[in-house]
């Protein structure tokens, strides 16, 4: 039941997550290296944060559909 819905989910908004996982991984390395430039905190463990989520959605909704079809 938890892979149908996560299945469903995923298949209805994959193409937002992807975007979501480029946009905060490339945000998270440039204010990373930003930080190590210049000592300033920009936050870049939030946006690793939301990286590192989406890229779990994406997988997990992968795994969901693969489960489904087999």
């Amino acid at each position: 039941m938890a892979f149908q819905i996560l299945a469903i989910f995923f298949a209805w908004t994959w193409p937002i997550w992807a975007f979501v996982f480029v946009f905060c991984l490339v945000s998270a390395i440039s204010r990373s290296v930003q930080e190590a430039a210049d000592g300033k905190k920009r936050n870049s463990g939030k946006m690793t944060f939301w990286a590192a989520f989406s890229l779990a959605v994406i997988l997990g909704g992968t795994a969901s559909l693969l489960v489904m079809a087999g």
